[in-house]
């Protein structure tokens, strides 16, 4: 072929391919073959449209943020991914997830998780005003006015603390904060292995402090523990002040915490020495003087006895302290 001939057909292939390249490409109308291909490789449903979520989603999104889409365009996707994991308190091993996930629940939703289902209501636990009619304690001079409100503030229980459903109950705890006998041994048995597990981190806690955790099982949603003084015969004026520390670092956490009801046991009695009686004229001052500041900051202040003879005790003393009946002259504060 002569040099013009192949300068001519090289020129009309050049034509035939520009024109090629400028014509439209037509989008082709999906099977339903691809349909499926596009959905499935996304891990999503078909029904989300004609190409899936994915052909709507913008280049690399992938498929968390196809779900993402697909939320801000009204539709439900991966539902159940948006669902919090439920946490078994008997068997988990992690007391942060646990506390994390008991403090998203409901009330009716933690009755699930209650190491009992003899739990005690607030409800169910009588004001002393209400414990007093029954009381044949008469007190001619008690040691503060009567005062109604409190009267309705504050209660006597006999029973076992760890089956009260109260925002908090305190624990009579050791310095180590990891079980023992007694009250403390029974809270950390009904919680489980988690309380002892965050205990652990708080390092201990020195006489007269207190410090708060997790109720994890029990119907408490939170326990506070407080070491109390060892007393060897007669209490000091110093463990005195001690243990009426106790209480008011627990009344601290309590406020600190937005609190409404709390529980005490007999803290420092038994086995740390401290005479029943002389612990009750602590304990009732001390609440006393509190409430009188604080009354409209909480519901109700429970003193747990398990004890008869310490039932015995503050069904005497109580009328000192929270009269009921009408008095004469309020006599002196006690100097504690």
């Amino acid at each position: 072929m002569s040099l013009q001939g192949r300068v001519s057909c090289r020129l009309a292939l050049l034509r035939a391919a520009g024109q090629l390249l400028g014509a439209p490409r037509p989008w082709p109308g999906p099977s339903v073959g691809a349909t499926r291909t596009r959905s499935s490789a996304c891990g999503l449903p078909a029904s989300l449209g004609p190409y899936g979520v994915c052909a709507r989603s913008p280049a690399g999104v992938g498929a968390w943020g196809a779900a993402a889409v697909g939320r801000r365009a009204g539709v439900r996707t991966w539902a159940p991914l948006a669902m919090a994991a439920k946490v078994d308190l008997n068997t988990s091993t992690d007391w942060k997830e646990a506390k994390s996930f008991l403090k998203g629940l409901s009330d009716k939703q933690r009755e699930e998780h209650y190491f009992c289902q003899d739990f005690i209501r607030l409800k169910k636990v009588p004001t002393w005003k209400d414990t007093a009619k029954g009381s044949a304690a008469k007190v001619e001079e008690p040691k503060y006015k009567k005062d109604k409100h409190l009267n309705e503030k504050i209660s006597l229980f006999r029973g076992d603390i760890t089956k009260l459903e109260v925002d908090a109950i305190v624990n009579a705890a050791n310095s180590s904060l990891l079980g023992g006998g007694g009250v403390d041994g029974c809270i950390h048995r009904a919680a489980g292995p988690l309380l002892t597990d965050e205990c652990r981190t708080l390092q201990n806690c020195e006489t007269g402090k207190a410090k708060i955790t997790g109720g994890y099982r029990l119907p408490a949603k939170y326990v506070i523990h407080t070491v109390g003084p060892i007393v060897h015969g007669q209490p000091s004026t110093s463990q005195a002040a001690e243990l009426r520390s106790c209480y008011q670092r627990s009344l601290d956490l309590v406020l600190e915490h937005q609190l409404r009801s709390v529980a005490f046991p007999c803290i420092s009695t038994g086995v740390f020495g401290y005479p029943n009686e002389a612990a009750a004229e602590v304990v009732l001052a001390t609440l006393r003087e509190w409430l009188e500041q604080h009354k409209d900051k909480v519901d109700r202040l429970i003193i747990c006895v398990f004890l008869e003879k310490d039932e015995s005790i503050y069904l005497r003393r109580l009328p000192h302290y929270f009269p009921v009946d009408s008095p004469g002259p309020a006599g002196p504060r006690s100097q504690l």
